[in-house]
């Protein structure tokens, strides 16, 4: 499309958040648009980028006028062999209520919720303290280590998936899958790599649905079971497949965003000692460490949504289906609602208002858990290694749009 495609909306032809720069570094590209522009067309990808957090907590709160069908829709065009391998094995483009509008949204939300109670997440804290020890008993701390394969990615994923219920010995499996979903859905992948995606997702939601039709004859004190408990209740309000959709969706960014998240978390702190050694003085730091994180550098750094009528936005007029490219990473970054917004401040009073997990009736279930194994590991490492600092090294990102931490993260502990 050409920027006669879009009216007065303006058009920045060199925004491509996929591109080795900004994947390095978004907050400089950030830096250099315009804040007379908070909606602008990035025809790299196709969508409107909305910036401003005013508008963005508008499209979040207004699910009559932007829908959620396009959340994880695949950025690129799905070759034939690819979709064919996808819809063999039951995937939907629309796979859980994440993707949804109301109606159908409410009527997956409800039984969710009801599953995935605060009781239920209050009772993994034991089982999160007994995780981050293991991990941190692994640790050779004597020599430099990559925090992220040691520590940061083996929590989340291992608190979600046995959450859910998921035999340990399969959730090798499970992170790999996580992976090629991340790519496909998020990322821009030639149609060879969009081949062995899909295959691997098909494995992937063939898994789950075995899972479910086991855990239908043998329950457990488990997510899963739960689902499995009001499905009985009542078979046509959540039904089997449903199930499955729910499990494909919650141990995918049950993981992914938390991971990054511990990860941001400790890079922000380590990145300025100084931070660093004042939550290791005063430990009352750490929710709000982890807040600022939030804030100042998002694990889910965009989200999207698509018009589903003509609307004016940030001064831009819009015609229904315009695919939003909502920049949440921006938003933490609006100096009209963070005073000072790029100075990362422990004792910050707005730091709450982030839209980091969404809001309204897509607000993130998960968001608890996510703060609560962020806080926990934050406090354990504090204590076992308050002497830990940043290598010196270049961290890279994985190739997509939604979710970003670094991919490894060497510290060591000063002696």
């Amino acid at each position: 499309m050409s920027s006669r495609d879009h009216g007065t909306c303006p058009v920045h032809a060199d925004f491509d958040p996929l591109s080795n720069e900004f994947l390095t570094n978004p907050f400089a590209v950030m830096a250099s648009i315009s804040h007379e522009t908070p909606v602008f067309y990035a025809p790299a990808i196709g969508y409107y980028v909305v910036t401003r957090y005013a508008d963005i907590k508008a499209i979040f709160l207004d699910p009559e006028t932007y829908s959620a069908a396009v959340t994880q829709l695949p950025l690129v065009q799905i070759v034939p062999e690819a979709a064919q391998i996808l819809m063999g094995s039951g995937y939907r483009p629309q796979p859980s209520m994440v993707s949804l509008d109301p109606p159908s949204h409410t009527r997956l939300r409800s039984p969710t919720a009801r599953a995935f109670t605060p009781a239920r997440v209050t009772q993994m804290e034991s089982r999160i303290r007994c995780t981050i020890d293991q991990l941190l008993d692994a640790i050779e701390s004597s020599a430099p280590f990559d925090l992220v394969s040691a520590f940061t990615f083996p929590l989340p994923a291992t608190v979600i998936f046995s959450f859910v219920g998921i035999p340990e010995r399969d959730w090798p499996r499970l992170k790999d899958w996580c992976g090629h979903r991340a790519a496909l859905a998020f990322g821009r992948p030639t149609p060879e790599e969009q081949v062995k995606h899909a295959g691997n997702m098909a494995a992937y939601r063939e898994y789950l649905a075995t899972l479910v039709a086991a855990k239908a004859t043998e329950r457990d004190d488990d997510f899963a079971s739960a689902l499995l408990t009001i499905h009985d209740e009542n078979p046509v309000a959540l039904t089997g497949e449903e199930i499955i959709s729910i499990l494909y969706s919650l141990t995918f960014a049950g993981h992914e965003t938390t991971n990054n998240l511990i990860a941001n978390l400790v890079y922000r702190l380590l990145e300025n000692p100084e931070r660093w050694d004042a939550v290791v003085a005063d430990h009352s730091l750490i929710p709000s460490a982890v807040e600022e994180t939030l804030r100042y550098d998002s694990s889910v750094p965009v989200w999207r949504r698509v018009t589903k009528r003509p609307v004016t936005l940030g001064g831009v007029d819009l015609p229904e289906g315009a695919k939003l490219f909502l920049w949440l990473a921006a938003s933490g970054r609006d100096s009209s609602v963070f005073p000072e917004p790029e100075t990362f401040n422990l004792r910050r009073s707005d730091m709450s208002k982030s839209l980091a997990f969404g809001l309204g009736i897509h607000y993130c279930l998960g968001a608890a858990l996510g703060k609560l194994e962020a806080r926990l590991a934050l406090e354990a490492l504090i204590i076992r290694f308050p002497k830990l600092r940043l290598v010196e090294q270049q961290l890279s990102f994985h190739p997509n749009i939604s979710f970003r931490g670094p991919q490894s993260l060497w510290v060591s502990v000063k002696p």
